[in-house]
């Protein structure tokens, strides 16, 4: 079979096997990340731990030989001598067990909530991937035009040269220049590779991204607050730490333990098979319980400083994303009705100029560069906007798709 015939078929099976998705199918697959799974199934975990940590426990049946004589363990020897069957149960006096309980029910409920936010943040990840695309997408279009304005430029500079209008000087750094918007290129081009591979990370290797179901529209609506998952898993946290400390105060109480046994005898004083009760509980000399609730109040006041501190970052953030989207869309309004405009017109008439003999090679390579510094610097200022306005969506807790 001929070679290039090998590699058709190679290329329609590789290719087959690479899905085109939608930007809401990309979502989806979200939702089912291992990352997320993983904070779903430990929320799971808790709240199977939950019922165990409310439980009293398990009765205890106790069955006893008792009382035999060693030399020949004989149950007829002495009247002492039986079997016994017992059953003893731990019971509290208090709600503490319940309060474990709910404690470790909140604590699922942060996780819970921890494992929602994993999954915006994937989203986020997600949106900042798709802008860097774009970005590099734009900077390849600048640098493909700057490349061909070069080298139309670079034939002028020959006939130029053969005019004895020009340097040799000239001519080697006009190439020179063409050699760097290569590399740039080329550059660029792996820059777009890494993209892909993180895009694998996110919504698997057999899933290719349409970029063009990309909701922009999304960034520019909005602006109600939504549901923050972090700032829930943090008063989860909190109240975790409420029902603990409330069962370590109850936990001075101490948990009694009844029992009741019957001995079966051989009746051979005539008083029948024995029965007794009991009740026992621990007496509070350790420090155990001390250092337990001492703990659970440090854990309640880290949690409450914890949501203190969210909460005034989460809104020195709202403010300083705020400005900072503000500031560089009136940067960009500048570039876009000014800056880049005059830069074009400038590298028109030097071009022009240099055509004609009047402007130099390093005037002229200033003014290209110029341009494409502006150009670049449009490109980058466009994205940062963008991704501070996916990063104020993700701080407000606003969806990130339609």
């Amino acid at each position: 079979m001929p070679t290039k015939l090998l590699f058709i078929i190679f290329f329609i099976s590789f290719t087959s096997s690479v899905e085109a998705i939608s930007f809401n199918e990309a979502i989806n697959l979200l939702k089912d990340h291992d990352i997320v799974k993983s904070g779903l199934a430990s929320s799971e975990m808790m709240k199977e731990m939950a019922g165990a940590n409310g439980s009293w426990g398990d009765p205890k049946l106790k069955l006893a030989a008792k009382n035999y004589p060693q030399s020949s363990l004989d149950d007829r020897q002495t009247p002492m001598t039986g079997i016994g069957i017992g059953l003893s149960q731990k019971i509290s006096f208090t709600t503490k067990y319940n309060n474990y309980r709910k404690s470790t029910e909140a604590l699922a409920k942060s996780t819970h909530f921890s494992a929602k936010d994993k999954m915006n943040m994937l989203n986020k990840h997600l949106w900042n991937a798709i802008i860097n695309h774009r970005k590099i997408k734009q900077e390849l279009g600048i640098l493909n035009e700057n490349l061909e304005w070069i080298s139309k430029i670079l034939k002028v500079s020959k006939k130029l040269y053969a005019n004895g209008k020009t340097s040799q000087q000239a001519i080697l750094d006009i190439q020179i220049r063409k050699s760097e918007l290569e590399s740039s290129l080329s550059n660029k081009e792996f820059e777009l590779k890494q993209i892909d591979d993180f895009f694998d990370y996110l919504i698997g290797e057999n899933n290719r991204l349409d970029i063009n179901t990309v909701p922009w529209k999304v960034l520019e609506t909005g602006g109600s607050e939504g549901i923050d998952f972090r700032e829930l898993a943090v008063k989860e946290e909190l109240a975790s730490s409420e029902f603990e400390l409330s069962a370590s105060k109850l936990n001075f109480i101490p948990d009694a333990t009844i029992g009741f046994e019957y001995t079966k005898r051989q009746n051979i004083d005539g008083n029948g098979d024995f029965v007794s009760a009991s009740i026992t509980f621990p007496l509070p000399f350790s420090g155990k319980k001390y250092s337990g609730y001492g703990a659970s109040i440090q854990r309640k006041y880290s949690a409450l400083k914890k949501l203190k501190n969210f909460q005034k970052e989460k809104r020195r953030d709202q403010e300083l994303l705020k400005k900072e989207i503000e500031k560089i869309t009136s940067e960009l309004s500048i570039l876009d009705k000014k800056t880049i405009k005059l830069a074009r017109n400038s590298r028109t008439i030097t071009s022009k100029s240099y055509g004609l003999g009047n402007s130099t090679y390093v005037e002229l390579l200033q003014s290209e560069l110029k341009l494409q510094k502006i150009l670049l610097k449009r490109v980058m200022l466009e994205s940062m906007r963008d991704m501070k306005k996916v990063n104020l969506k993700y701080v407000n807790g606003e969806k990130l798709y339609e």
